[in-house]
């Protein structure tokens, strides 16, 4: 009976905490800037959204870190590095999510579990980007994994995105998601959380301020609601101020982030704050322009 109970439980974990972090994981920001803003795929917005948002900035290859945690204490780390290849612009990421505490508990209550178990999720990729007359087209190519306890499945996807530049400041941009296939995990294949994103934005300037200005609707099988996003990214200078709101039908979700860049340091720190009470998500992200 013990044994059984054990068993049950054992998939309960497995189908809660394995397809949450392992497929959810895609849906997670990947830099401050994304938490804070929003993931916006128009114009300026976030390339990890939209490949076509690839872009060398300036003359220099640029190297960001990401550190920080999502819901559920869930630690999220990432590396990310865009150059130039050609006439592309191309992106070099890995980005890791897991969580090393997960306890196995029966029914009665005991200071000690019965095991100590983690979970993980992992992804590299590449993605290059093109402008033409028509407009940015991108595409992005990835490697997955994940697992939890002595289980784990691995798999292959793709985003591809297109963006452009409209008149009186207006940019526009459209993106599909996480394409692709995994291999079985505990006899089940994980789903991939496909998503298409479509939004417009607005840059504005008075005086020495400059803003820009994020409406996005997006829609994904993992998430059955449609969310409407709405972000704000004003600039001083070298200092960074950012606001991101969300909404479905079924809860709202606000962020906040700010920072400053000094030479070819910048540093940016985000939170998120939703209606569901189940932690604050936070990421520290640090840029770095290499000469």
């Amino acid at each position: 009976r013990l044994i059984f109970k054990f068993f049950l439980l054992a998939i309960c974990l497995f189908q809660s905490i394995t397809f949450s972090l392992g497929t959810s994981f895609l849906l997670y920001p990947q830099s401050a800037y994304e938490l804070a803003l929003g993931s916006h795929p128009s114009l300026g917005g976030s390339e990890s959204v939209n490949p076509s948002l690839i872009k060398q900035k300036n003359a220099s290859p640029i190297f960001y870190m990401n550190s920080g945690s999502w819901l559920g204490d869930i630690s999220l780390t990432g590396l990310n590095y865009v150059h130039k290849v050609g006439s592309y612009d191309n992106r070099l990421f890995l980005r890791q999510a897991d969580v090393s505490d997960l306890e196995f508990r029966g029914d009665s209550p005991s200071d000690e579990p019965i095991s100590k178990f983690s979970a993980y999720a992992f992804q590299l990729g590449s993605g290059i980007s093109r402008a033409n007359r028509f407009g940015n087209f991108g595409i992005m190519f990835s490697y997955l994994s994940m697992g939890i306890y002595d289980q784990h499945a691995n798999g292959f996807l793709f985003d591809i995105g297109y963006s452009k530049s409209l008149d009186n400041g207006f940019g526009m941009g459209f993106a599909i998601l996480n394409l692709g296939s995994m291999s079985s995990l505990y006899k089940q294949r994980p789903k991939l959380p496909t998503m298409i994103s479509a939004g417009i934005s607005k840059y504005l300037e008075l005086s020495n301020l400059k803003n820009k200005i994020y409406l996005t609707a997006e829609s994904s099988t993992k998430i059955s609601p449609t969310k409407f996003k709405l972000g704000t990214d004003l600039f001083w200078g070298s200092f960074h101020f950012l606001t991101g709101y969300s909404m479905t039908k079924h809860d709202t979700e606000f962020s906040i982030g700010g920072g400053f860049s000094y030479g070819r340091l910048g540093i940016m720190y985000a939170t998120k704050i939703g209606t569901q009470e189940i932690g604050e998500p936070k990421i520290l992200s640090i840029i770095y322009t290499i000469l």
